[in-house]
């Protein structure tokens, strides 16, 4: 197929919009995936030859997706990130104890879904997380589809209540040297206006990719906390039933693998999951090291 400079070859987005097809886009989230280079050029070359002038975003994540599933698991998911933040729903929950997850692995002790008090009214707050004297209230917004977004509704609604609740917090006698900041986290991204609120009122805001080079999905590389939805070897009703079990991350899967028979996940087939949840969360196996 002709991807020639005179007639460069079109991406449509999810929003509806044209953009030029551009390789190493597709290069670069390989590499970030610790993708190998041969592997790279095996999927870029599959890619050039099923490629069509405007072809959805979405069937081209199809495609690259497919192939690394062939070559090796482990990297399809966490190339499949995005996506696995969004099957952790729809309930939400599996969100919160995902990002209080996160917050720990900074050095926060954490709890989920409590119900703080404020000087006014009692707040249902997501996440509250506590490290020397600074406390953390974090407001998770899930989206379980593509192109949702965070609009400025969102921290206007959520400052008030944090509001609330730092205004009785600091009336606490012995309080007065603790810190107090709000969070709202979401896996999709947040509007300008969003963002500009947010930004003007001290809130701290986190989104798949803000703040820049330190989004969401940087701090879960860092951390190395994959969601237990980029697994490929388990199917979508398994997954659920391991959330339910508490098995939010690969990681946890990686600590207790004995879980996987409670959901008839046995023998061989039980090896190659846990398998993938190594490669992806770069744990040791779990099985072999039990010898």
């Amino acid at each position: 197929m002709n991807l020639g400079k005179t007639m460069p070859m079109k991406v449509k987005k999810a929003n509806g919009e044209l953009a030029v097809f551009d390789e190493e886009k597709i290069r670069n989230s390989l590499v970030r995936v610790n993708a190998s280079a041969r592997n790279i050029e095996r999927v870029i070359e599959v890619v050039k030859g099923e490629i069509y002038d405007a072809i959805p975003t979405d069937k081209l994540y199809r495609i690259v997706f497919r192939e690394l599933k062939k070559l090796r698991k482990g990297v399809a998911g966490k190339y499949n990130l995005k996506r696995a933040m969004m099957a952790l729903g729809p309930t939400g929950y599996p969100f919160e104890k995902f990002i209080g997850a996160l917050w720990e692995s900074d050095g926060f002790n954490v709890r989920t879904g409590q119900v703080v008090k404020g000087a006014c009214v009692s707040h249902e707050i997501d996440v509250v997380a506590k490290k020397r004297n600074l406390t953390e209230f974090v407001e998770c917004k899930h989206h379980s589809s593509n192109g949702n977004v965070c609009t400025v509704r969102n921290p206007l609604y959520f400052y008030a209540r944090f509001l609330d609740i730092e205004r009785r917090e600091v009336a606490i006698p012995g309080n007065t040297i603790r810190k107090f900041k709000g969070w709202l986290v979401t896996n999709m991204r947040f509007t300008s206006e969003a963002l500009s609120y947010g930004t003007c009122v001290g809130l701290g805001l986190l989104s798949w990719n803000f703040p820049p080079n330190n989004g969401l999905r940087e701090r879960i590389d860092r951390a190395g906390l994959h969601p237990i939805t980029c697994l490929t070897s388990v199917s979508r009703p398994q997954k659920k039933k391991l959330m339910d079990l508490g098995i939010t991350l690969c990681s946890n899967l990686c600590e207790r693998p004995e879980v996987l028979s409670e959901i008839g996940i046995r023998g061989s087939k039980a090896e190659k999951v846990i398998e993938e949840a190594v490669a992806v969360c770069g744990a040791e196996h779990p099985l072999h090291a039990r010898h």
